[in-house]
């Protein structure tokens, strides 16, 4: 009986850890696909997570490895803010609502950090390059199709969300897949390197097809990350960010609509502009600032904007009578939660950066690196959208923190 259960036990001491990796890699997988399979999936490695430390009687290491982590404080601060704001919100349902939300986002953050080992990354980011390079060229044959049916408008590629969040999600694994191919990698399994230069044709081009205003910058920000931090690579990184911008302008030219999209941005700081989109975030930016200047310390609360929309602006915007994004986080922010809002919010963003910083600095790889360079990448797709409360954005900066702190 006894060697019975020690048999088990030992099963099941050595059957955890590849059941953790196996979540790990439906996260890595779904992250770019599926907002329920993603969360199903983090769930599913913190309970085995727990399971697997409990078992190796270590469960008693998880609160000081979390508590002493640098990320934890500006996280508290930011919770406990947003905690706040929610209870004296116009409407404090919706603000608390938004508050399970913010939460979300620490236990999927603190799980990664805790689940993520160094003997994942290679497995883990090639399933993720994988999902990204599907999700590419579903979208480019959504834009293909449009083509072909004759349709006067490109269709924007937009595989399993809307446009824009897929523009941010191909951002995002591009540059994973360019610091792969900037560091030279010790191949895990057979063409690895081959393999990441393929993928990196679907996704640059489903990135483009996305028409993402945001990510183009954002984009833009990263690759000029990486020219400056990728050290001996650079002369890589730059060739790269050549190969690129030639590609970028090829597809440019061949699209007027694309080409209108991009050159609206340089003729809205000239001369103004008529397109309808960059109007509209206009518009809906002076409202935040209004919003702001009428509750400065703790604004009208987490997820009430678009309850208080017509209190401060009566008319519609665009075709819209009321809106629930500021399509930008910062003045977003600073509207939904005041000055304390954004303070900590920016707190977060510096300390995150730190933190990938010191990781590189400790640990030069192409993982550190591309926590390091997808963060300003992130931060300036920010300014037009609000990413970081969305799951497929956040979620997938997250897991290129948690890259970076387990590649050390």
């Amino acid at each position: 009986m006894c060697l019975v259960r020690g048999n088990l036990i030992l099963m099941k001491s050595s059957t955890l850890p590849e059941a953790v990796f196996v979540a790990l890699g439906l996260f890595a997988l779904s992250v770019v696909f599926s907002v329920t399979a993603m969360e199903a999936a983090l769930f599913l490695t913190l309970f085995l997570l727990l399971n697997k430390s409990r078992g190796d009687n270590n469960i008693s290491t998880i609160r000081p490895f979390l508590t002493q982590h640098p990320l934890f404080l500006p996280w508290m601060l930011y919770l406990g803010i947003c905690l706040l704001t929610a209870v004296t919100a116009y409407y404090p349902a919706k603000g608390l609502g938004q508050f399970n939300s913010d939460l979300l986002k620490y236990v999927c953050l603190s799980t990664l950090l805790l689940a993520v080992k160094k003997e994942h990354l290679p497995g883990l980011s090639a399933l993720y390059t994988a999902s990204a390079a599907v999700a590419a060229i579903i979208g480019i044959a959504e834009t293909a199709r449009s083509l072909n049916a004759g349709d006067l408008v490109v269709q924007r590629a937009n595989a399993f969300m809307n446009a824009v969040r897929y523009g941010e999600v191909m951002a995002i694994a591009l540059t994973l897949i360019l610091s792969r191919i900037a560091l030279q990698i010790k191949e895990t399994f057979r063409h690895e390197n081959l393999f990441y230069k393929l993928a990196a044709l679907p996704v640059f081009a489903a990135l483009m097809l996305s028409q993402t205003r945001g990510a183009y910058l954002g984009t833009f920000a990263a690759v000029s990350a990486m020219i400056y931090f990728s050290g001996r690579a650079r002369k890589k990184v730059v060739l790269c960010a050549v190969i690129l911008a030639s590609s970028a302008a090829i597809i440019g030219l061949s699209s007027p609509v694309m080409r209108q999209r991009v050159t609206a941005i340089s003729h809205t700081l000239e001369t103004g502009t008529t397109d309808q989109a960059i109007n509209i975030r206009l518009e809906l930016w002076k409202l935040g600032l209004t919003m702001f200047k009428a509750h400065p310390m703790i604004g009208v609360g987490p997820d009430n904007i678009k309850k208080v929309f017509k209190k401060f602006h009566p008319g519609q915007i665009g075709n819209e009578k009321a809106w629930g994004s500021l399509h930008n986080l910062y003045i977003h922010q600073a509207a939904e939660r005041g000055i304390l809002g954004l303070a900590a919010l920016l707190l977060l963003f510096g300390r995150m950066f730190s933190f990938a910083l010191k990781r590189h600095l400790a640990s030069n790889n192409s993982y550190t690196l591309w926590a390091l360079c997808v963060l300003p990448a992130f931060y300036v797709m920010n300014f037009t959208e609000i990413s970081f409360q969305h799951v497929h954005t956040s979620f997938a900066i997250f897991l290129a923190l948690a890259f970076a702190s387990a590649a050390e």
